[in-house]
């Protein structure tokens, strides 16, 4: 993953205590909150699009993660600043979530 590098990734792993839980609770809470993170930072970036950005991006294979980062970055030069407000976003909606 291009937009969410390790550094984001340790970070909610830390803040959230996810590093004290079982390697498969891990890997799958990992997922799903990585899964939110592209999902709520990818929808930021594809509001921004015009009609023709928005035909190429859906003619990308939903499977082809790695194209559609290409994409993103290739149209949004902050992606990696939208992806990196977002992961901020959602670990503090976590963290509130606890109390």
């Amino acid at each position: 993953m291009k937009l969410i590098n390790e550094k984001i990734i340790e970070d909610l792993r830390q803040s959230l205590g996810i590093k004290f839980l079982p390697e498969e609770n891990r890997s799958e809470i990992m997922t799903n909150i990585l899964e939110l993170i592209s999902e709520k930072a990818g929808m930021k970036i594809i509001e921004t699009f015009n009609d023709k950005e928005h035909e190429e991006f859906n003619q990308i294979p939903k499977e082809n993660l790695e194209q559609m980062e290409d994409f993103l970055i290739a149209k949004n030069p902050k992606a990696q600043e939208i992806f990196q407000q977002e992961a901020e976003a959602v670990k503090e909606e976590l963290l509130g979530s606890e109390a």
